[in-house]
């Protein structure tokens, strides 16, 4: 009976210290919950649009096969363009998945081939547009239309990941490490020392956070290295504009994690919030599940991550070789949470050293 009892109070006693610890409390509560709403709601592999670009030499041919595409049951998004290279220039860009070139004869189609997944729901169009544009009862004029698979032919599915676990490798690594940072000398109590030497918040947040922005480029390098290697993923593009989108990009994390850092007490809270951060990035960016398959609330969610246009990025660079000007475009967005994150952060550490060790 002695026994129950003991371990009916160290149940007790366990509940209220659950109870209590709400950070820990809502990470069991909350986690769930996000899970459950991200892969019910927001998580799609089939999209809903295909977006088709049409070369023809008259307009009258354009709309047919653009009547075509729409009979079927993929919802397509057809546009028109004066050239082919102006086609393929969309292309390149991720401004289309398809492109139909019905000026040469045979027609020839130019398909997208970076994300195997839009490349297999792109298949049913492209199947279509193949019976459409060549006589139904003429097998040997319907197997003259050529596909022409760009970037990444044979659709392999390692080239699309293992360029996207740069930026998810980074985000992980990143926010993480920066988030224990004053988090750490807190719970150490070595904040006291810090408070001593009158260092100001710039200072701490630069001191602090420039180690790993080194490391950020050396795990960077490591995994196009490793990349390049052992799997044959080619480097199409600039090694240059790589280097510069990943360090705006390894400063967006830092600044978040050290926002993470001066708003924790203890390094286990600290953990909690990047895993709270690090879960909708991995589902919401666009790393495994196609980005336009998502409603158009989780888009909006995912175009405020910073993760979701560096993976356009580094795949537009290494596999499609994109210009500058997309990258810099791309770069926008992410130096613009990291000012926003990299301020509140100052802010929070100016309040943290007034406040003084826990």
């Amino acid at each position: 009976m002695r026994t129950i009892n003991r371990m009916a109070m160290l149940a007790l006693k366990e509940a209220l210290q659950l109870v209590r610890d709400r950070a820990t409390l809502g990470m069991l509560l909350g986690v769930p919950l996000i899970q459950f709403t991200l892969f019910g709601f927001a998580v799609e592999l089939t999209p809903r649009t295909l977006a088709v670009t049409v070369v023809a030499s008259q307009a009258d041919s354009a709309a047919q096969i653009e009547r075509w595409l729409r009979s079927g049951s993929v919802g397509v998004r057809v546009t028109s363009a004066p050239s082919l290279q102006y086609a393929k220039d969309r292309l390149r860009r991720g401004e289309t998945l398809v492109v139909v070139d019905a000026i040469e004869h045979p027609p020839r189609l130019y398909v997208d081939a970076t994300d195997p997944v839009l490349y297999l729901h792109a298949k049913t169009a492209i199947d279509r547009v193949m019976r459409s544009l060549s006589a139904p009862a003429d097998e040997e004029s319907a197997r003259s239309v050529r596909v022409v698979e760009l970037y990444n032919p044979g659709a392999r599915t390692q080239p699309y990941l293992v360029s996207g676990l740069v930026g998810l490798i980074l985000t992980m690594t990143l926010v993480m490490m920066s988030a224990l940072t004053v988090a750490r000398e807190r719970e150490r109590g070595t904040l006291e020392g810090l408070l001593a030497l009158r260092v100001r918040s710039l200072e701490l947040c630069i001191g602090k956070l420039t180690p790993y922005l080194l490391l950020g480029f050396l795990q960077g390098a490591l995994i196009l290295a490793v990349a390049r290697l052992a799997f044959e993923i080619p480097l199409r593009g600039s090694l240059v504009l790589i280097t510069a989108a990943a360090g705006v990009f390894a400063g967006a994390n830092l600044a978040l994690g050290f926002l993470f850092s001066t708003l924790a007490r203890v390094q286990m809270q600290a953990m909690q919030m990047t895993f709270f951060f690090f879960l909708p990035s991995s589902l919401l960016s666009g790393f495994m599940f196609p980005f336009s398959a998502m409603p158009v609330w989780a888009q909006v969610l995912g175009e405020i991550l910073p993760l979701t246009h560096f993976l356009r990025i580094i795949r537009g660079v290494t596999l499609r070789n994109v210009e500058a000007g997309y990258v810099i475009a791309e770069l926008v967005p992410i130096a613009a949470f990291a000012i926003v994150a990299g301020f509140a952060a100052l802010l929070s550490c100016r309040r943290a050293l007034r406040a003084g060790p826990a």
